[in-house]
């Protein structure tokens, strides 16, 4: 009998929306990566194969929950997949990249069954490649491009004779690790001592939306609270539409170029901007949370042992408007440095902590807003690969606890990508566009004159 362990708090934070939504639905995540050039399948069946031997996360299993609703996970020692062919060349583009997007709704069965299929692929217009469907509690967007990635380097050595690449590290060992950081109480007492420190010193949260005041209007009345500041939480119609935009290559440069002039991360560059819309679209409110993605990824260790790592955290910044921009992105700078010293904290003892603090109603919560930076892409490591056109394009599960999740990815041509999830039931695609428009004169106004006050820059765009 395999060991079982439980979920690591990284895990929690994908499979609570499970509990929520009632659905399995909502831990799928699906991409396609495929060239426009000509694969031997054969090889790359074999290195998919070998792929389930060297990543060990790959052949995680969940258990049914215990009579406490709990689920542990285990590793099998070995694992021959399943490895379908599927041919797509006489549909459209279009057609095609539908057609995934229904693959990516299908769901896994709740327990002890494979959490990843690998499905090779001939695509139109010359494109081959492969299908990746997970269950996200065990790779996060990192872990995927980690596995996209070391299948192409097993596929070049194999074809081309490149290099072996390195064995990827255990994830067991990791996971071991993660469980054992969880049990050092003195660790646990400083994380949650600086989040109480941080109450103290700012008191509650304030809500903010994307569509300014009427959300939380909508649930003071709904709480019969007039001073309630938090909302509340779509769980009936979780249903999520997709909005894309790309920067070109020039402007991403740009931005980055300034993030380096001024020795800031691109993460800090963007939650200034989107906090600025939302303080834009709130009358000015200058208490605005936006809650951050974080990959636990510092080691190579970390980095190469698949599985999912990422927790989120709330980026809280009270910023008056007479603040100038520079001055400003410093500020959710000095905050964001703050957070990834705790970063190790269960964000589900943060969540209770705030519940018991501030006494808010069930399914409530003071962010409209989330983001995810991943700055690697996939990339082709042999010369035999290189400057051939890539399809790699991820899919929506369907359904989503949070409001509006915005996720920024670099593109092999040098720009960026962002794909904004959000909550039908209350969001359109032109919600998106105003976001995004705004959004980016935020950065590019900023950028431009720094030394402008946000007031300024907010009145200005």
């Amino acid at each position: 009998m395999e060991k079982l362990y439980p979920l690591t708090p990284a895990q929690m934070v994908h499979h609570l929306p499970i509990r929520q939504l009632g659905t399995m639905q909502c831990i799928n995540v699906s991409a396609v990566c495929a060239l426009q050039a000509e694969l031997d399948f054969e090889v790359l069946k074999k290195c998919v194969r070998l792929e389930f031997d060297r990543n060990e996360s790959l052949r995680t299993r969940f258990t049914k929950p215990d009579k406490d609703g709990n689920v542990h996970q285990y590793i099998l020692s070995g694992v021959t997949p399943e490895i379908p062919f599927r041919d797509l060349s006489a549909m459209t583009v279009k057609e095609a990249d539908d057609l995934m997007q229904q693959w990516a709704f299908e769901l896994f069965e709740e327990h002890d069954v494979p959490t990843c299929e690998i499905t090779l692929l001939r695509l139109p217009e010359g494109y081959n490649g492969l299908y990746v469907h997970l269950d996200h509690r065990i790779a996060d967007s990192c872990g995927m491009i980690v596995l996209i990635n070391d299948l192409m380097q097993l596929y070049t050595h194999f074809k081309f004779g490149a290099p072996m690449p390195e064995d990827l590290s255990s994830f067991k060992a990791m996971l071991e690790k993660d469980l054992k950081r969880e049990t050092n109480s003195k660790r646990c007492e400083r994380d949650e001592n600086y989040w109480k420190e941080t109450f103290d010193k700012h008191g509650e949260p304030l809500y903010a939306d994307l569509t300014g005041f009427d959300t939380l209007r909508e649930s003071r009345k709904k709480h019969d609270d007039k001073t309630l500041r938090a909302a509340d939480i779509e769980l009936n119609d979780a249903e999520v539409g997709v909005k894309d935009f790309d920067l070109d290559a020039e402007a991403t440069k740009d931005i980055t170029d300034f993030c380096l002039q001024h020795q800031v991360s691109m993460t800090n560059m963007l939650l200034l901007g989107l906090r600025t819309y939302l303080s834009k679209v709130n009358g000015g409110q200058e208490d605005i949370t936006v809650r951050n993605f974080i990959s636990r990824r510092s080691t190579h260790e970390e980095w190469t042992s698949g599985g999912t790592r990422t927790v989120s955290f709330p980026c809280r910044t009270i910023i008056s408007p007479d603040t100038e921009f520079l001055d400003a992105l410093y500020e959710v700078q000095d905050v964001q440095n703050h957070v990834y010293l705790h970063a190790n904290y269960d964000p589900q003892k943060l969540s209770k902590m705030m519940k018991e603090r501030f006494h808010t109603p069930d399914n409530t919560t003071y962010e409209s807003l989330y983001l995810t930076y991943q700055p690697t892409p996939v990339k082709m490591g042999n010369e035999h690969l290189q400057n051939i056109p890539i399809w790699s394009n991820w899919y929506t599960n369907g359904i989503n606890t949070k409001k509006c999740y915005l996720t920024v990815t670099h593109r092999p041509d040098g720009g960026m990508h962002f794909s904004f999830h959000y909550q039908t039931a209350h969001l359109t695609d032109h919600d998106m566009e105003l976001l995004y428009y705004y959004l980016m004169r935020i950065l590019f106004k900023g950028m431009a004159q720094p030394d402008m006050t946000v007031g300024d820059v907010m009145r200005y765009v």
